[in-house]
This record gives C-alpha cells, sequence and structure tokens, in this order.
C-alpha cells in the first residue's frame, strides 16, 4: 500500500497536514463520527454516547465552524457548486483516512479514552476540546504507517541477504493465507492425514511486475458501515445516522 510520505521538514503528508484550527476541529469531529459509525463492539458504546452529546450539546458552535470553513472555500474556489465540489472531495479523503482498516483497533481505543474523557467532563469548550485531541486522533495511523515502514525496511534488508537464494519476501498476507491452508488432524485422526489444502482465494495481477497476487477472502463473521460526510440540515444538526 502507499504510506504518506514525510516531507523535508519531518511531517507526514496526510489530508490533515497545514490545516487550519476550525479545520482541525471539523476533522477531529470526523475522525470521532468515523469512530461512532466503526467501533461497534460493546465496549466502545461510550463512542456513540459522547460523540452524539458533543454534536447535540455543541450544535451552534460547530455549526458555526462549518460555515466559515464553506466560506473559505467559497473565497478560493468562487460561490457555487466548484466549492461545494471541492470541499465534499477533501471531506471523503478525510473520512476514508480515519477508516483505514489495518488501524482500526488503536483508533477505537483512542477513541474510546477521549469519549471517556469527554463523558467525564460536565462541560467542555467544543472547540478547545477538539484542538487538544486532534493529535491523538491521529496518532493510530502515525503509528501504524511507522510499522508499515519498519516492516518494508525489514523485507528489503531480507531481500538483500536471501532474496537470491530464497526468492523475494512476499507481503505478509500471503504468509498467514499458507499458515491457514494447512488442515491439521483433528483429535484421535492419523497424522498422516496432515496435508496442505488449497484455498479458494482470489488473486489480482500486480500491473508493474505480473506477480498474482492472492486476496484475503472477507471476513463473513464481520460488518462494515460505510462513512459518509455528514450534511447539516436547516437547523445546523447533524442528520448522518449513529447506528
Amino acid at each position: 500500500m502507499d504510506i504518506p510520505p514525510v516531507n523535508s521538514l519531518g511531517l507526514r503528508e496526510t489530508v490533515n497536514l497545514g490545516i487550519s484550527d476550525d479545520e482541525k476541529v471539523w476533522h477531529f469531529r470526523s475522525a470521532w463520527n468515523v469512530a461512532a459509525l466503526n467501533c461497534l463492539d460493546p465496549q466502545y458504546q461510550p463512542i456513540l454516547d459522547a460523540y452524539s452529546s458533543y454534536i447535540k450539546d455543541y450544535a451552534r458552535p460547530l455549526k458555526q465552524v462549518n460555515d466559515r470553513i464553506d466560506a473559505a472555500y467559497g473565497k478560493e474556489y468562487g460561490k457555487g457548486r466548484s466549492a461545494i465540489q471541492a470541499r465534499e472531495s477533501q471531506m471523503t479523503m478525510v473520512y476514508n483516512y480515519f477508516a483505514l482498516p489495518p488501524a482500526r483497533a488503536d483508533f477505537c481505543r483512542t477513541a474510546l479514552g477521549i469519549s471517556q474523557q469527554y463523558l467525564a467532563s460536565e462541560k467542555v469548550d467544543p472547540l478547545a476540546f477538539g484542538l487538544a485531541n486532534f493529535a491523538a486522533f491521529e496518532g493510530p495511523f502515525e503509528r501504524f504507517f511507522q510499522a508499515y515502514e519498519q516492516y518494508e525496511r525489514e523485507s528489503s534488508a531480507w531481500d538483500a541477504r536471501y532474496g537470491e537464494r530464497y526468492g523475494a519476501s512476499q507481503p505478509g498476507y500471503v504468509a498467514v493465507m499458507r499458515a491457514r491452508a494447512q488442515r491439521l488432524p483433528g483429535p484421535g485422526a492419523d497424522p498422516s492425514m496432515l496435508s496442505a489444502v488449497p484455498l479458494q482465494e482470489a488473486k489480482v495481477v500486480d500491473p508493474e511486475t505480473g506477480a498474482k497476487i492472492p486476496v484475503v477472502p472477507v471476513d463473513e463473521t464481520r460488518s462494515s458501515v460505510p462513512v459518509i460526510q455528514p450534511i447539516l440540515n436547516d437547523a445546523g444538526e447533524d442528520d448522518t445516522p449513529q447506528n
């Protein structure tokens, strides 16, 4: 996968780089919305409770933030459809960024901590709260990016040392697929029956190398909730379904 690069200043070039304070508050709100929609295990119920309270109790100041951002887009792109499309495109990238599956477990734990902090407070400044916790929501993704980059370095080092003898290293999911393909004998079964059983797996062709890459089948025991950009109604309230 493509990892956002780090620029010459040491900053990760993501959708959250170089944005205004108003945009940080709105991206924070968006991240929290993603968590409310995707962190669905029972222990994460405080996320939905806290997010729902936040957008309800502070609907007016959040609408003011939204209006200022809209005005900034209107100034840059002109009033009308062009500004709307530009912001919709930006927010689609924001929501997809915070919905990155490999970082979800860390992201949900982070969102739970922020939510518990919010619920424990009698009253907060909604903008200050968003700014104070914006970096926390970036943490799970930066940690994943760093871990993936470390994997790439270690994979390259392995290839340089052993690739000529054993072949190039493969993505981790290929190793997982091979491990899952091993059928272990059941209790009382003949151990000689241990065999590798081919999995029914889809494959995609890498356009650069021509390699046929296995695609891990979808885990049908888990559900996925589409993430959409919330649209404010005329009263300034969020109409996005929360569950």
